[in-house]
């Protein structure tokens, strides 16, 4: 048997296998070659919820202005290094569907602060019980459709906001309706003590002419159960175009 014929012959091996087992091979969606494959071409991208940087997304989309949103000044050196976008601007401004302040808390475990998840809403649940306190600070709470009339163009959005992209979204509506695709963070239980019903997003995407394509990542409850907590979704378009990969 040739290599090529041996190659196929472990694959479906493999696949029976996991099948057996109750599981599939999936492709990693969390790439830029993923992403790629949709055929987007924004001319800028407002990556809201910045924490440590969409490393994947800048590689993606390497002619594009990113627009880097997050409450936390420490967000903004991801505007730095080599994983960093090419062309960015950074707004140390937290999203919100009308202007004002509001409390940020950054939970603190045994293991120390966790920046990445600082939220505007309180967690509950599983992911609250390893807290043992938050850092609290005051942050200015801006709209999306503010910030985003100084850089035109067709555009792309990412949010991951802990709990409060809903807000996000109904202080974006204008921004929405030239935004290629959303790419965020959706709750698919309660995450905190404010968390958005699946089909408020659904809704006010539709609304704008997005609709949802594809599940990029999948996060479950953290007790090894199968049911999910998150899931990162990807919205564009529609109609959509029928894509191939190159070649086929």
């Amino acid at each position: 048997m040739s290599r090529p014929a041996e190659a196929i012959a472990d694959r479906d091996d493999l696949r029976r296998r996991l099948r057996r087992a109750g599981l599939v091979a999936q492709p990693d969606k969390s790439t830029a070659a993923h992403l790629r494959a949709y055929g987007l071409a924004p001319e800028v991208v407002f990556d809201v919820g910045v924490a440590e940087g969409t490393p994947q997304l800048y590689r993606a989309f390497p002619d594009a202005h990113f627009v880097l949103i997050d409450p936390r000044a420490e967000s903004r050196e991801a505007m730095s290094g080599p994983a960093a976008p090419a062309r960015a601007s950074f707004h140390a401004l937290a999203l919100g569907a009308a202007p004002g302040q509001m409390e940020l808390s950054t939970p603190v475990t045994k293991a120390g602060a966790h920046g990445g998840r600082s939220s505007l809403n309180r967690p509950v649940g599983p992911m609250a019980r390893a807290i043992t306190g938050f850092q609290r600070k005051m942050v200015d709470v801006g709209t999306l459709d503010a910030v985003a009339a100084a850089y035109p163009g067709q555009a792309g959005l990412k949010i991951d906001t802990e709990g409060h992209e809903a807000d996000v979204l109904a202080g974006g509506a204008a921004t929405l309706l030239r935004c290629q695709f959303v790419i965020l963070e959706l709750s698919l239980a309660e995450r905190f003590d404010s968390t958005p019903r699946p089909s408020a997003i659904f809704g006010m995407l539709a609304a704008a002419g997005l609709e949802f394509r594809d599940i990029l990542r999948t996060t479950g409850d953290g007790a090894g159960g199968p049911i999910p907590r998150l899931i990162d979704a990807l919205f564009t378009r529609w109609p959509a175009p029928i894509l191939r990969p190159k070649g086929a």
